[in-house]
């Protein structure tokens, strides 16, 4: 039982520190490109970047 909450622990943590970030980069992505074309590269790079930053700060 130990095995399994240590395996599901380490599965919500790799979910909570890969895909959620990733997600909302491509999410703020599209929505920079639909509201912002001329500023959608640059603004999508400066979010990415303070994502990384919030997630490996809080993990």
């Amino acid at each position: 039982m130990n095995f399994l909450k240590k395996w599901l622990r380490w599965q919500l943590r790799y979910f909570a520190s890969t895909l959620i970030p990733v997600g909302l980069i491509i999410l703020f992505g599209m929505l920079a490109v639909s509201f912002w074309p001329a500023f959608a590269w640059g603004s999508t790079a400066i979010f990415a970047v303070i994502v990384f930053g919030v997630t490996f700060w809080l993990v």
